[in-house]
């Protein structure tokens, strides 16, 4: 009787012993799931050409290496091209790309059949966050119905001002709930073109703005004229809409009546290298409109040489942001679309990866991180811009560039003639 509870301990132990090599066919497969293939993907994107002296709002390897960390068995070969050149149109229509970022001109691209088409089922990791996005982002990069490329980036037209020439004046700049009236003050507080009152070898234009430019049918579109029917689909101009005539009006007159614009001929002639983007960089202009990602010179070779305000577009009856949308677009050629979709879903997490121009979620905008990398200012102006957004076309067409043509030479006219806009 004694021995009993001895031979069931023993008997347990045994059972302890053997339980592993007994139950290893009843262990969910999980444990013994095959080691996943290596995937690697061909990315490629044009980087911003930025200034010697100015830092990089994001670089994109550090993300595609935070990318490869989470998800070790995919490797991102990034691919850096050159921002004029036509490397990136050759790699897509070859098939050496896999996934690529660029303007919603590539959504040419989907009518020659080189893109894959982006369903709700392939979408699904973006549903809960679709309503972060800045509104008319994803229409911007669907065709027909049909969706083609993933939000990556927002860039939208801001007006700067000079802050070094306007404290060295004593001018006081306006917040970013400001009109057209505010507009004028302001370029007239900032116009000395015959000299500063401390240095009259130095002159200031209040605004620079040349009739050759965007700048008049900016100023159409707040005043809710507008130049063809529809910016996207243009099918009949509309030069003739009073409230486009009232702007057109207007515009000449910073130039003939409040004298607030420089003279096109004087800027051609002191400015011959760069024209009106000269001036703004030698701190010959108060005022001026420009893009978002030109803040600091980022675009340019060399850093702007002092402080500048940014502000929102001045509000008259209309109040809109005039914008150009950046997205990802997966190739037809890809033989990896799942693991891509991952790398896309990962870079919309990310604020670092609209690079220089606004990251197209509002939430994005909000960051911390956000605000410290671009300062408090550019991120309070920044947040403006989530609603309202008018975007520019995506391709150029020839009815729109003609009619462009003639606005142009019209306006031009105008001014130099001072002739009545109607």
């Amino acid at each position: 009787m004694r021995s009993r509870p001895r031979a069931t301990r023993a008997f347990c132990c045994a059972l302890l012993v053997l339980l592993p090599v007994l139950t290893a066919g009843c262990r969910p497969r999980l444990a013994y799931a095959p080691t996943r293939e290596p995937v690697t993907l061909r990315f490629a994107y044009r980087p911003r050409t930025v200034s010697r002296q100015a830092q990089r709002t994001a670089q994109m390897q550090p993300l595609l290496d935070d990318f490869h960390t989470k998800y070790p068995w995919i490797t991102v070969e990034a691919k850096e091209m050159e921002h004029w050149d036509v490397q990136l149109d050759l790699g897509v229509k070859d098939g050496t790309i896999d996934v690529f970022q660029a303007g919603g001109e590539a959504l040419a691209y989907a009518e020659q059949g080189l893109l894959k088409p982006l369903d709700e089922i392939q979408l699904g990791d973006w549903a809960a966050i679709r309503k972060d996005y800045v509104e008319g982002t994803w229409d911007g990069l669907s065709t027909q119905g049909q969706q083609w490329g993933v939000p990556a980036g927002l860039d939208v037209l801001v007006v700067y001002v000079n802050a070094d020439r306007a404290k060295a004046l004593n001018v006081s700049l306006p917040d970013s709930d400001w009109s057209l009236f505010d507009f004028v003050e302001l370029s007239a507080e900032m116009n000395y073109p015959d000299g500063l009152p401390f240095d009259k070898s130095t002159r200031l234009f209040g605004f620079c703005t040349t009739p050759e430019s965007m700048d008049p049918v900016i100023f159409v579109y707040l005043h809710g004229g507008r130049i063809v029917d529809d910016l996207n689909s243009p099918s009949e101009a509309t030069l003739d809409d009073p409230l486009t005539v009232e702007a057109v009006e207007w515009y000449a007159g910073l130039f003939n009546r409040h004298n607030v614009a420089p003279d096109p001929d004087v800027i051609k002639s002191s400015f011959r290298r760069g024209g009106i983007y000269e001036a703004q960089v030698r701190q010959a202009c108060g005022v001026w409109l420009g893009w978002y990602s030109h803040r600091r010179g980022l675009d340019a070779r060399y850093q702007w040489p002092f402080e500048c305000k940014m502000l929102p577009l001045p509000r008259d009856r209309a109040e809109i942001n005039l914008g150009e949308l950046q997205g990802y677009f997966i190739t037809a050629a890809c033989t990896h679309p799942t693991e891509a979709l991952k790398l896309l879903r990962f870079l919309s997490d990310r604020w670092e990866a609209a690079g220089d121009r606004l990251p197209p979620r509002q939430s994005l905008l909000e960051d911390d991180g956000y605000e410290q990398a671009v300062g408090k200012g550019v991120a309070a102006t920044a947040r403006i811009f989530s609603q309202k957004v008018i975007l520019m076309p995506s391709e150029s067409m020839p009815t729109l560039e003609r009619v462009g043509e003639e606005l142009i030479k019209a306006i031009t006219r105008i001014v130099a003639k001072d002739l009545d806009a109607a």
